[in-house]
């Protein structure tokens, strides 16, 4: 398995060998990506990947503020709202390393 990501993201891209991006979605914030992907192991369901990417410039704030909010996301159950999932970390390179769930 390739668990090499690259911080910059792009359209059909494989994330983990199983999410293959399609659209961003909003507006990035620092650090911070959200797109619609396509789970290759649950026969092309779509679903919400979103990144944060460890840096030079990453604040542990936002990493506590990402993680809040994927816990927040484990409770909900709402037909507009996508479906916690998990949540993943990758290493990328020995500066830096990806969290991100869909």
């Amino acid at each position: 398995m390739n668990n090499v990501i690259p911080r910059m993201f792009q359209a059909n891209q494989v994330l983990n060998d199983r999410y293959q991006l399609k659209q961003r979605l909003g507006h990035p914030a620092a650090g911070r990506q959200t797109w619609l992907a396509q789970d290759q192991h649950q026969t092309g369901q779509l679903v919400v990947v979103k990144l944060l990417v460890f840096n030079s410039e990453f604040n542990w704030d936002d990493r506590k503020l990402f993680e809040r909010e994927a816990q927040g996301l484990k409770h909900l159950d709402h037909a507009k709202i996508p479906d916690y999932e998990d949540l993943f970390v990758a290493d990328t390179d020995e500066n830096a390393a990806l969290h991100w769930w869909g």
